[in-house]
């Protein structure tokens, strides 16, 4: 009895007092999870980079527009102290070339013509055989062409004019370009002008031909010759000889203005009529 008893103490014992009780670990706090909105991309910590905003778009910089560009008319300037960029040098050698607009115009016109002398040519064909009605009927579809081609020449004489003188400074004029009646009739605008203005000179830019066919200049000898029919004392310019100077002074106003919706009746084809191109 006494054998067992303690054989059951020691058990007990080992049971109920250990020689090493096990160590409890304390619980750590965790915060419960928070789910991200859902404009935000969620960060795994305060210290993680945003990996992703598919709601939220950042601004996407966009550079200041370019200023447009200028018109014909005008010459833009970078900056108010620099130059403009295209200033008007009444230097004929230069390569100047004149706008597309002109080119078709032209081009258009000569079309005109070529069929206006088609037109002519047809009716006194058949006029000669007698079909007066034919004829008729000719001579008007001539009459037509004649007057589309009137049209276009102006119209271009006013756009290439326009285009080279919007830099002139006042009294003077460019001419380049223009055909030779159209030159005469844009002269004496131009001196009835500076006579009102009270001008004592004016520069007229006649060149020296080279645009001319075959390098022959019909503008310059031309609006020489007008300057002598006016009385007018007109010398070229020593520093650049396709700047005619005419000196205005005691010079009554010109009265013998042309108009400027000019044709040359005389002209038949496109030979004739490119030969009167000027400078």
């Amino acid at each position: 009895m006494i054998a067992y008893g303690v054989f059951w103490d020691d058990s007990e014992s080992e049971q109920t007092l250990p020689d090493h009780p096990p160590q409890q670990q304390r619980p750590v706090y965790q915060p419960p999870p928070r789910p991200p909105p859902p404009s935000q991309s969620y960060r795994s910590s305060p210290y993680t980079p945003l990996v992703h905003q598919p709601e939220q778009h950042r601004p996407v910089y966009q550079p200041p527009l370019s200023p447009s560009l200028p018109p014909p008319s005008q010459s833009y300037r970078s900056s108010p102290y620099a130059p403009p960029v295209h200033q008007h040098q009444p230097d004929d050698n230069q390569e100047d070339q004149p706008n597309e607009y002109y080119l078709v115009l032209r081009a258009r016109a000569n079309k005109e013509g070529d069929e206006m002398e088609r037109c002519f040519n047809e009716s006194r064909e058949v006029h000669s055989r007698g079909d007066r009605a034919a004829a008729k009927d000719l001579s008007k579809q001539g009459k037509n062409h004649k007057q589309k081609m009137e049209q276009l020449n102006k119209e271009a004489s006013d756009c290439i004019y326009l285009e080279n003188n919007r830099d002139c400074r006042p009294g003077e004029i460019d001419l380049h370009r223009l055909r030779v009646k159209e030159a005469i009739a844009r002269t004496d605008a131009a001196l009835e002008e500076a006579k009102l203005r009270g001008d004592s000179e004016i520069r007229i830019i006649v060149g020296k031909g080279l645009h001319s066919e075959g390098g022959a200049a019909k503008v310059r000898p031309a609006i020489k010759g007008l300057m002598r029919k006016y009385k007018l004392v007109a010398e070229f310019d020593p520093s650049n000889s396709g700047v005619l100077v005419v000196e205005l002074n005691g010079c009554p106003p010109i009265r013998h203005h042309h108009d400027l919706n000019i044709s040359d009746r005389r002209s038949s084809g496109r030979t004739r009529r490119a030969s009167n191109i000027g400078v």
